[in-house]
């Protein structure tokens, strides 16, 4: 089945949300065990720094990545 260029173009942006959703619950995990770290050692105060969530012009940014491939011969 051939797919519309809109389809092909919701693919790569799902695509790119589901690469930066992984890559951030990934973020988050490892800053959670190295501030429990920290803690446990008593190095790190309450204060704890997580990372940002992604926005919607990364998701784009990444999407236009992954259509650069694609085009790639």
């Amino acid at each position: 089945m051939t797919k519309t260029p809109f389809e092909i173009r919701a693919d790569l942006l799902k695509l790119a949300a589901d690469h930066l959703e992984k890559q951030f619950t990934a973020n988050v995990s490892f800053v959670a065990e190295y501030n429990k770290a920290l803690l446990d050692a008593g190095v790190l105060g309450e204060r704890s720094m997580l990372p940002k969530y992604f926005t919607s012009d990364e998701v784009i940014k990444k999407a236009a990545e992954f259509y650069s491939f694609v085009q790639t011969k």
